[in-house]
C-alpha cells in the first residue's frame, strides 16, 4: 500500500496532461536503471535530460552532489516539474564530502590536516593566464570576494591566504600545491575529519529553460562569486527575454558563498521560499518582469560582509518591471533587506515584515514607480556601514526615483522612518530610453505611522545645491537643482511620532549649509512650500517592547491608516525568526 500512496500523492502534484512521464531518482540509485520507483536512477542531470513537457521528475530523499543543466522546458499547461518526493528530505550540494585521503599537516600543530583539492575558482584571467580568484578585486575584498568554501560539522570554517596562518576552525588553499588545509576546533574532533565537505561547484541547477516547476528542495553550499547566482535563471548571451513560467515553491536556498539566486526572465512565481545565511546576497534579479515572490524569507544574507553599499543584504532587482514582494519577510540581513536599483518600473511591495536589517529596509533607486503599502518595517538602518548608512538610510527610502506611492505602512524603530535621497544620477527606461538625470518627483506619501526614528520620522536627504554649495565649492559650476516644492511630493495624513528631543524633519542633506529640521508639520510646510497634512499623536501600540505593533482601540492610527491596520494580511506583530 505504501508504494501505491506515494504514486497517488505525488500524481496529485500536477495537472494530468497526455502522455506524461514520472521519472525517480535516488542517492542510492543508477542511471543505467529504468527511472522508475523500483528502479530509480542516481542523478537528477540523467532525469533533466529526459524530461519534455508534462514530465516529473520524482526525487527522493537524500543528499545529491551535483550541479544540472536544464535545456529542455515544457508549456504553459505542460511543465516540466522537479518536485522532492511528499515528506522526502531532498538536498542539492554544491560540496564534496572529503572522507578519505587525509594526511597530518606538517609542521602545524593541533587537529590540522590535508588533502588532495585540485579545483581552482576563478571568475575571470589575465592576459598572461593567471588566473583571478576574487571578485570584486580590491584590497577590501582580497579574501572576501573568493568563492572556496570548506565545511565541517554543519559549520562554515574561516578562509585565510597563507599557510602559516591557520588557527582552529579555518582553512587554507594551496592552488599551486593542489592542497585544502583545514584546521579543526581542536584535537578532539581528529576523529571528525572525515566529515569535512568542500564545495567543489559554483551552481546548483542553470537553465534558461520556461515552464519549470520546482518543489520541496533545499539547494546548499556553493563556489560561487559575488553576482552570481547558485541558481542560474539565464537570459540568451545574445540578449532577448529569457526563461519564462518559472513556478517555484516550498524551497530553500542557503549558504552558497555569493547569491543563492540570480533570476532574469519573466513571469515567475516563487512561492513560501527562503533564501538564507547566503554570502552575499538572498538572489539578485535583473531584466527579470512580472515576477512575483509570495511569503517568501530572506533572512541572514551577506553573512561574508561584502561592502554594502556596493551589493549586498536581503535582494538586489535591477532592470526589471513589475518585480513583487508579498507577504514576505527580510530579517536580519548585513546591508538592505529589500533593494530596488537601477530602471525598475511599476515595482510593488505589500503585506511585508521588513526588520532589524543594518541598512535600509526597502530601498528604491533610480526607478519609477514603486507602491510600497501595508508594511510593518521595524528597527532598519541602525547598525550599518558609517557614513554610508547616516545617508538617507530608512525604514523606505527612495533614492533619486518617481513616480512612487508610499502608503499605509507602519514605521518604528528605523534610523529614518520615510526618507527622500538626492543625488547626482541618471537611469535607463527599460524600453531602451535614453538615461536621463532623475529627480525624486511625483510622490504620493499617505496615511503611514512613523514612530521612534531614532533619527528624523521624515527626511529629505537631498544632496543638491539648492541647499547650498558644498564648503569646497566642488559643486559650483553644477545647475542648481529644483527646489522640492516643485516636484509634487505629497505628504497626507501621516501619524508622526518622534522620540523625545527629536527632530520629525530633515529638509536637505546636513552638510548643505541650508539644511534645516523642523518639530511640527505646520513648520515643515511653512518653510519648504511642501504641504504637509501628517499629524502627531502617540500610536499607541499594544506592546511595541515585545513586537506587537497592533493598535489599542482608542489609537489615533487607526483613523491614519483607515482600518487598514485590521486586515489580515497586514503584518501587525513581529514574526519568529526561522
Amino acid at each position: 500500500m505504501t508504494r501505491y500512496w506515494i504514486i497517488a500523492a505525488v500524481a496529485l502534484l500536477w495537472p494530468a496532461t497526455v502522455h506524461a512521464s514520472n521519472f525517480y531518482v535516488s542517492p542510492a540509485g543508477d542511471d543505467a536503471a529504468a527511472g522508475s520507483l523500483d528502479a530509480p536512477w542516481r542523478s537528477i542531470q540523467k532525469a533533466a535530460g529526459a524530461l519534455h513537457p508534462g514530465d516529473t521528475a520524482v526525487l527522493m530523499a537524500g543528499t545529491y552532489r551535483e550541479d544540472v543543466t536544464l535545456t529542455r522546458g515544457g508549456t504553459t499547461d505542460a511543465p516540466v516539474t522537479i518536485t522532492a518526493m511528499p515528506g522526502a528530505r531532498v538536498i542539492i550540494s554544491g560540496a564534496d564530502l572529503l572522507a578519505d585521503g587525509w594526511t597530518k599537516a606538517d609542521g602545524i600543530d593541533g587537529a590540522a590536516y590535508a588533502h588532495a583539492f585540485d579545483h581552482v575558482f576563478a571568475i575571470n584571467h589575465t592576459r598572461d593566464g593567471r588566473p583571478i580568484l576574487t571578485h570584486p578585486a580590491d584590497t577590501r575584498h582580497e579574501l572576501i570576494g573568493r568563492a572556496e568554501q570548506v565545511i565541517h560539522d554543519g559549520r562554515l570554517l574561516r578562509q585565510v591566504l597563507r599557510k602559516e596562518h591557520l588557527a582552529p576552525g579555518t582553512f587554507f588553499h594551496d592552488i599551486d600545491g593542489k592542497r585544502l588545509y583545514v584546521w579543526l576546533e581542536d584535537n578532539a574532533q581528529t576523529g571528525k575529519k572525515n566529515e569535512v565537505e568542500a564545495s567543489a561547484r559554483s551552481t546548483w541547477l542553470t537553465s534558461g529553460a520556461s515552464f519549470v516547476h520546482l518543489r520541496g528542495i533545499t539547494f546548499r553550499y556553493a563556489a560561487n562569486f559575488a553576482q552570481r547566482g547558485a541558481l542560474a535563471l539565464q537570459r540568451p548571451k545574445e540578449g532577448g527575454e529569457g526563461p519564462r513560467g518559472w513556478l517555484v515553491e516550498d524551497c530553500v536556498f542557503e549558504r552558497a558563498n555569493g547569491p543563492g539566486a540570480s533570476l532574469s526572465g519573466s513571469n515567475h512565481l516563487f512561492r513560501r521560499c527562503t533564501f538564507q545565511d547566503n554570502g552575499q546576497l538572498g538572489f539578485g534579479a535583473s531584466h527579470c518582469n512580472d515576477t512575483r515572490m509570495e511569503e517568501c524569507g530572506l533572512y541572514r544574507n551577506n553573512a561574508k560582509g561584502f561592502a554594502t553599499g556596493w551589493e549586498a543584504g536581503g535582494v538586489k532587482v535591477t532592470l526589471s518591471r513589475g518585480f513583487v514582494f508579498d507577504r514576505c519577510r527580510a530579517a536580519d540581513n548585513r546591508g538592505i533587506g529589500i533593494w530596488y536599483d537601477i530602471g525598475n518600473e511599476n515595482s510593488e511591495v505589500k503585506n511585508c515584515y521588513v526588520a532589524d536589517n543594518d541598512e535600509a529596509g526597502i530601498f528604491y533607486e533610480i526607478s519609477y514607480g514603486l507602491r510600497a503599502h501595508d508594511n510593518l518595517i521595524v528597527n532598519n538602518a541602525n547598525r550599518g556601514e558609517k557614513p554610508y548608512s547616516a545617508w538617507g538610510n530608512a525604514g523606505i527610502t527612495l533614492s533619486s526615483s518617481q513616480d512612487c506611492i508610499v502608503e499605509n505602512n507602519t514605521l518604528v524603530a528605523n534610523r529614518d522612518g520615510i526618507a527622500l535621497r538626492e543625488q547626482n544620477r541618471s537611469t535607463p527606461r527599460i524600453d531602451g530610453t535614453k538615461s536621463v538625470r532623475v529627480f525624486n518627483k511625483n510622490h504620493l506619501i499617505r496615511n503611514n505611522v512613523v514612530a521612534a526614528s531614532q533619527a528624523f520620522n521624515i527626511a529629505f536627504w537631498m544632496d543638491t545645491n539648492f541647499f547650498g554649495g558644498k564648503s569646497d565649492a566642488s559643486d559650483a559650476a553644477k545647475p542648481t537643482s529644483e527646489d522640492p516644492a516643485t516636484l509634487n511630493i505629497r505628504l497626507e495624513n501621516n501619524l508622526l511620532w518622534p522620540l523625545p528631543a527629536h527632530k520629525n524633519y530633515l529638509y536637505g542633506a546636513t552638510w548643505r549649509p541650508k539644511s534645516r529640521q523642523f518639530d511640527t508639520p505646520a513648520e515643515f510646510s511653512r518653510d519648504s512650500g511642501i504641504i504637509d497634512s501628517s499629524r502627531m499623536a502617540d500610536p499607541m501600540f499594544v506592546d511595541a517592547l515585545a513586537g506587537d505593533f497592533r493598535f489599542e482601540p482608542a489609537s489615533p492610527a487607526l483613523a491614519t491608516k483607515s482600518g487598514v491596520a485590521e486586515k489580515a494580511d497586514v503584518p501587525q506583530r513581529a514574526p519568529p525568526r526561522p
